[in-house]
C-alpha cells in the first residue's frame, strides 16, 4: 500500500495536467504539450484509489494499536482496583504500597504510538485531530515571578533554541504580572494562568515537556531572580486527578479517594474503547464501499477504452492488412486479386 502512494505521487509529478512543473530544467529540451505523455484517466483513478485505501488502512491500523494500548490500561486499572479493595479490608503495609506504586508506574509509562505518533496521552486520553493531547501543568520551584517588587526587572527565559524576555514592572500586582508573563511565555508556546489559590501555573505541550521537566534556563536582575549568569530553574509538576502519578495509597483514606479516580479512569477507557470499535467499523464499511464502486467504474472505463481501440475509422483496411500479413502477400498481389 505504501508503494501505491509513492507510485501515485510519482505519476502526478510526471503528468503536467495533475502537477504542473513551475521550474523547467535547463538540461532537457522543451517538449510540445501535445507530445507529452498523458496518463489515462482510469490509471489516475487507480492511483487515487490506492492512496485512499492505504490511508484508510493506516487509520484502522492506528486504531487497532490504540485499542491494544487502552486494553493494557484497562487491565492495569483493574489490577490496581483489586489491590486497593483488598487493602481496604486489611492493613496498609509496605508490600501493598509497593505493588500499587508499580502498577502506577506502568500506567504512567504507557507509550502507545503508531508510525512514531503518540495515540494516548499521559492522562489515558485518546489523541486525535479533534482531541489533542492534554497539556502538562507545572510551577516554578523557589521562584515567584508574580510577587510585587519596588523596581522593574527584565527576566530572560531560554528553552532549547528558543528564548524570550519579560519586563516585570515595579509595584505591579499579581494579576498584572501574570498578564505580562502570558505575553512573554507565548513566544515559547507556554500558557500562563493563576490557580484558585493565586499560584502561577504554566502549561506546556507534550513535545516540550521532555525539555521543561529537567528545568528552564532563566536569569533576572536581582528582584525575583539573581542577576548574572543564566541558571536552571527547577519545575514542579501540577498533576490532575486523571494523572495516575497523582494517586496515593499510603492510608485507607487515600486509598478510597484514589479508587474513586481509578473507577472514573476505567469508565473513560471503556467509553473510548467503544468509540474506537464504532469508528473502525465505519471506516471498514467506507473502504468496502469505495472498493466496490471504484472497481465497477474502472471496469467500465477499461471496457470503453478497449472498444475505442477496436472501433477504428477504416475497418476494411485493417482486414486487408491482416490478410496480407497472414498470407505473406504484397500490395501488387492484392491489387491483381481485387482486379
Amino acid at each position: 500500500m505504501l508503494n501505491g502512494i509513492s507510485d501515485s505521487l510519482h505519476v502526478q509529478q510526471r503528468n503536467p495536467r495533475v502537477a504542473p512543473t513551475t521550474v523547467a530544467s535547463p538540461l532537457l529540451p522543451e517538449r510540445n504539450n501535445n507530445q507529452a505523455a498523458t496518463i489515462p484517466s482510469h490509471r489516475l483513478e487507480s492511483y487515487n484509489k490506492w492512496a485512499k485505501v492505504t490511508q484508510g488502512q493506516h487509520k484502522i491500523s492506528a486504531q487497532q494499536v490504540a485499542e491494544q494500548g487502552l486494553q493494557q490500561a484497562k487491565n492495569l486499572l483493574k489490577q490496581l482496583n483489586n489491590q486497593g479493595q483488598q487493602a481496604l479490608k486489611a492493613s496498609v503495609d509496605s508490600e501493598f504500597i509497593g505493588r500499587a506504586q508499580q502498577l502506577q508506574q506502568r500506567l504512567s509509562q504507557l507509550d502507545i504510538r503508531y508510525l512514531d505518533a503518540p495515540l494516548i496521552d499521559h492522562q489515558l486520553n485518546l489523541i486525535s485531530a479533534n482531541r489533542p493531547a492534554a497539556m502538562h501543568s507545572f510551577s516554578l520551584k523557589s521562584v515567584d515571578l508574580t510577587s510585587p517588587k519596588p523596581r522593574d526587572e527584565i527576566v530572560q527565559i531560554q528553552l532549547g533554541k528558543d528564548s524570550t524576555q519579560v519586563l516585570l514592572p515595579a509595584n505591579a500586582q499579581a494579576h498584572e504580572l501574570t498578564a505580562k508573563l502570558k505575553q512573554g511565555f507565548a513566544a515559547l508556546d507556554i500558557e500562563v494562568q493563576q490557580s484558585t489559590d493565586n499560584r502561577t501555573i504554566f502549561k506546556s505541550h507534550p513535545q516540550q515537556w521532555q525539555q521543561i521537566k529537567v528545568g528552564i534556563l532563566m536569569t533576572g536582575q536581582g528582584q525575583r531572580l539573581p542577576a548574572g549568569d543564566i541558571r536552571t530553574i527547577k519545575v514542579q509538576p501540577e498533576l490532575s486527578w486523571q494523572d495516575p502519578q497523582q494517586w496515593r495509597f499510603n492510608s485507607h483514606e487515600e486509598i478510597k479517594q484514589s479508587l474513586a479516580k481509578v473507577a472514573k479512569s476505567a469508565h473513560k477507557v471503556d467509553t473510548q474503547l467503544k468509540e474506537l470499535q464504532t469508528s473502525q467499523l465505519h471506516i471498514q464499511q467506507q473502504l468496502h464501499k469505495a472498493n466496490k464502486l471504484k472497481d465497477v467504474g474502472l471496469n467500465i472505463d477499461s471496457t470503453l477504452n478497449d472498444l475505442a481501440n477496436l472501433m477504428q475509422p477504416s475497418p476494411f483496411k485493417l482486414k486487408i492488412n491482416s490478410l496480407m500479413a497472414q498470407a505473406n502477400l504484397t500490395r501488387p498481389h492484392v491489387s491483381s486479386l481485387l482486379a
